[in-house]
Formats: C-alpha cells, structure tokens, sequence
C-alpha cells in the first residue's frame, strides 16, 4: 500500500515533535461570524483607502485599524488602546471586545490576499508573557491554516483563539479568496488565562526552554531543507 510522504519538517519544527505541548487553543469566548461578515462587507466597501495600510505582498491593502496602540508609560504598564472611527462601523467586533473583559492593547482587522503567505517569524507574544494576541477569523477559505511548531492551528469563523506566538510560525491563506481576521492584542492577566485552557499558559520554563530552541534552530535557518 501506498502511503503519502509526511512533510519535512524545518528545525524550528521539529523542537516540539512529541513534546507535548500545546500551542494554541480556542478561548471559551466566541463571535457571531454573521455580523461580522456583514459589517465587514460594508465597511470594505467605503472605507477610504487612505485609511488602510497597504503591505500586502501584490499592493493591495493589508490591515484597518480598529483600535489603535497606545506608547507604554514611563512605568513600563501598558496602556488601553483608543478605539478608531472604523471601529464605530463593526458594533459586532467592539461587543467582542467588551465580552472578553480584557485590556484591548490595540485591534486591527486583517486583510491576507489569496495565496498570500505570512513567512516564518516569531513574536513576544504569549499568555505566559505580559502581552498576549488573539485571532479572530472573520473570513476563513478552506486550506487558509497557520504552521507553528510541529502541528497547525486552521479555525473557523467566529472562533477566538490564541497561540504562543514565541514560537516560529507561518501563516498561509489558500489561492482562492481572501482571508480576513481581527487581530486584538491583550495585557496578559489571569483574567486572560481563564479564557483559554491552563495547558496553554502551564510548564513556563519548559516552554521557554523549547522555543529559545526553536528560534536559535530558525536564526540559522539557511540550514533548514528547502
């Protein structure tokens, strides 16, 4: 019989084969994705372009700003974000925002182009850290998924979710249609923590461990096979 190749796996990858440890979870929170496709539409229909950034990899538009990031202060705690004019057009995402309790550090929604690839690349963000990141998919194409450690995370529209993002992590949307999320960064709190399974945030200096490994095997990336 015939069995298909399994992957190869980068080094960055391979750190978390059979370790157990989880790396992104769905929260117990969810959206009505309905709405938020809804006001989505509507908002993608008017909204100026001069009031999007345009990153993506083909020129067009890749993020519009819902709530925008405040400077931390002079004592280093992280300040609540300001919510924008566009977010005053998606009540949907802003009763998301007040159901989850948390401080809502900054929130953008998220624009990937079909096909579009997010590269390998790793953040300072993770529950066991001071600042974590949600995601929320709005518009999810089927085969849209993203790489991180060992496994992938693929989540359906309205699921809030999180990841350890410390870890070096692809994201992939599929060749069809664009794929659109809300991307809400949060102080991380024990509030936050209660919102997603212990295992995600448990074992720190474990997980600390494993991805420092990981990101040194990913700064020496040119070794890692095509």
């Amino acid at each position: 019989m015939h069995h298909p190749a399994q992957p190869v796996l980068h080094p960055w990858q391979q750190v978390t084969v059979g370790s157990g440890l989880m790396l992104h979870a769905p929260l117990s929170v969810t959206a009505d994705p309905v709405p938020l496709q809804r006001e989505f539409a509507a908002l993608d229909a008017e909204w100026p372009a001069d009031q999007r950034l345009m990153l993506a990899d083909d020129g067009s538009w890749s993020s519009i700003c819902l709530v925008e990031r405040r400077l931390q202060g002079s004592d280093g705690c992280f300040r609540e974000g300001v919510a924008t004019p566009a977010l005053q057009t998606m009540p949907s995402a802003r009763r998301l925002l007040e159901a989850l309790g948390c401080r809502v550090l900054g929130c953008d929604l998220h624009r990937q182009a079909p096909g579009g690839f997010l590269r390998w690349h790793f953040d300072n963000q993770a529950l066991h850290l001071p600042e974590a990141r949600l995601i929320v998919p709005v518009l999810a194409p089927p085969g849209a998924l993203t790489l991180i450690g060992d496994g992938a995370a693929a989540y359906p529209p309205g699921v809030v979710w999180t990841g350890d993002f410390t870890f070096p992590h692809q994201v992939e949307n599929a060749p069809e249609s664009q794929r659109i999320v809300l991307l809400v960064d949060i102080a991380s709190d024990d509030h936050a923590r209660s919102l997603a399974p212990a295992a995600l945030s448990s074992d720190v200096a474990r997980r600390y461990d494993l991805s420092q490994r990981a990101m040194t095997a990913f700064q020496y990336r040119s070794m890692a096979p095509a």
